[in-house]
């Protein structure tokens, strides 16, 4: 055989057969290089071999989608109020099989393995019909920390910015709770907070920010994204354009972000991490911008999401929204017309939780089917999901994916005992690492 292929290799022309060969020798390279784990590294032929792969792949699930498939894919819903896999799950999943889920503290088992059974069993659910949900949660540290007591408890992001310990030693915290989220299943982690700590966030950030210095949220906020994505897990990184002067679960704030503006300090560390291709998804806050002249909340304004973040910026990765049942949208809106607006301008995964998820799920099918949702405009946002997906494993016939996502498209006894082994070494690393950050 090798020797049949020999022969017709040298058949093809010299050109043909140098471009051949220094293209191996650059993959062969670049697959050296990423192995010998130098930072920031990224070769573009190959890093563009496998998006251009992946995207096809994607566009080809897509024309097999029905309208109520896409339409169901859109939304990250909250898994329920149970902490074990129930059959009525299984049964909405089948009927509509929503682009995430997302889990409280009421939703975690009091074990490791338990919480690992839950998932495999929602992975396992989602690989019948081919694609597997997200499986998120909100695992920033401190006081946003729905495994605690669980994994390693991982500190205020206040506390780490002030830490006097190595990068490197932070990377490595960073990366032994990326593992433990990704052994127990989790495949998003809506964290971490990017926004820099201002007067006008005080009051709602003062322990969930980084710093008050942009360039410190960018550069720890790049180390935790990174460490995510690297086991497997896709960070949303929050709040863009800001969280603004109150907390949006109360009332809608107002922010004196102008993203617009590159020298703007409120998004300064998004646009860091955008121009150095780190920023994969983001998570678009309730907020009004008057220094953009948007009166309606950012959330439901083109001009945030198409004009500045994917026209102006670039932006091509995900735009998911905060809770559509925050009092920020809730006092003066229909929050499932809300749902409705934030997909025609432009958002791609619409975060509902509470409610009965069912009736959005209409109203944005029969908003497509009116013509309300274009078409376009709906595949563009379920073709960027898919994209996610398939990165990360949780889409059928997944390409160029060596992601811990095929975990969960199910597991069996030995290899739960063994992610629980690999587990508790993890968890063990890092709570020894977590003391000896705390102490400096």
């Amino acid at each position: 055989m090798l020797y049949f292929l020999y022969n017709r290799f040298m058949q093809k022309s010299v050109w043909t057969r140098r471009g051949v060969i220094s293209l191996l020798f650059i993959m062969f390279v670049s697959l050296g290089i990423r192995s010998a784990g130098l930072p920031n590294f990224s070769f573009l032929p190959l890093d563009l071999f496998e998006s251009e792969a992946r995207l096809k792949e994607a566009r080809s699930i897509l024309t097999s989608l029905s309208i109520e498939e896409k339409c169901a894919s859109l939304l990250l819903v909250a898994y329920g109020g149970s902490n074990r896999l129930t059959a009525e799950f299984a049964s909405r999943y089948q009927k509509y099989p929503v682009g995430g889920v997302l889990f409280f503290a009421y939703n975690i088992p009091p074990t490791a393995e338990a919480l690992m059974e839950l998932t495999g069993g929602i992975g396992r659910v989602g690989a019948e019909g081919g694609i597997v949900p997200f499986i998120a949660i909100d695992h920033e540290g401190g006081t946003v920390l729905r495994l605690k007591g669980l994994t390693t408890d991982l500190p205020d992001a206040r506390i780490i910015g002030q830490s006097k310990a190595s990068t490197e030693t932070i990377r490595q915290l960073f990366r032994l709770t990326a593992r433990q989220l990704a052994l127990l299943g989790f495949t998003m982690n809506l964290a971490p907070v990017l926004e820099p700590l201002t007067p006008e966030t005080q009051s709602f950030l003062s322990r969930r920010s980084y710093s008050v210095e942009p360039a410190r949220c960018a550069e720890l906020g790049a180390l935790f994204i990174q460490e995510m994505g690297e086991a497997g897990v896709l960070s949303v990184a929050k709040h863009f354009p800001g969280t603004g002067d109150g907390d949006p679960h109360e009332r809608l704030p107002k922010s004196s972000a102008k993203p617009s503006d590159p020298s703007d300090p409120y998004t300064l560390p998004f646009r860091t991490l955008q121009k150095k291709g780190i920023l994969e998804a983001l998570m678009v806050s309730h907020v009004q911008l008057h220094r953009e002249g948007v009166q309606e909340p950012a959330t439901l304004s083109s001009v945030i999401l198409q004009k500045v973040l994917r026209n102006q910026w670039g932006f091509e990765g995900l735009i998911v929204t905060d809770d559509f049942r925050m009092k920020s949208l809730t006092q003066a809106r229909d929050p499932i017309e809300g749902v409705v607006r934030s997909i025609v301008a432009g958002a791609d995964l619409v975060m509902y939780l509470g409610g009965d998820y069912t009736n959005v799920h209409q109203a944005l099918v029969k908003a497509v089917r009116e013509g309300r949702i274009p078409l376009q405009r709906l595949n563009e946002s379920v073709e960027r999901i898919l994209v996610a997906k398939i990165k990360y494993g949780l889409a059928k016939g997944t390409v160029a994916s060596t992601r811990e996502g095929e975990r969960a498209q199910g597991q069996s006894k030995e290899d739960l005992s063994k992610r629980l082994i690999e587990f508790n070494q993890v968890k063990k690393e890092g709570d020894i690492l977590l003391r000896e950050v705390l102490r400096r």
